[in-house]
């Protein structure tokens, strides 16, 4: 197939609109062709990113995302449903802060006003 050839083809081709022997050449021809591949990303990137068609509803996306979690074989799992993950997070954050208390409170500590109350160097 020449570029001529391939050009038409190439937004049905990006919609897989065309049939398996049409398929099948573009597939031949784009490897070798740094200017129908060019052109075939300028077409998805400006069909993907396209600001000015209408945006999709909340309820179309949440369909969208539950059918590819299903497709997927993953339930879609928000934070306040990982208790798990949760807990040890919590147990983390409370076992280094009683590290730190252990390790400020032990002998040889500074008094707890000595920061305040000592003289600075240039006073």
């Amino acid at each position: 197939m020449t570029c001529d050839e391939i050009r038409p083809e190439l937004i049905p081709y990006h919609f897989g609109e065309v049939s398996a022997e049409t398929r099948r050449r573009l597939e031949e021809h784009l490897p070798g062709c740094p200017g129908c591949v060019t052109e075939l990303l300028a077409f998805k990137r400006a069909i993907e990113t396209a600001d000015e068609g209408p945006a999709p509803s909340e309820l179309a996306r949440a369909r969208l995302r539950a059918a590819v979690a299903r497709e997927v074989g993953a339930a879609p799992r928000r934070r306040w449903e990982r208790p798990l993950a949760f807990a040890f997070a919590a147990s983390a954050v409370l076992a280094a802060v009683a590290a730190m208390q252990t390790m400020t409170d032990g002998p040889g500590a500074p008094p707890v006003g000595a920061a305040i109350s000592a003289p600075r160097a240039g006073s």
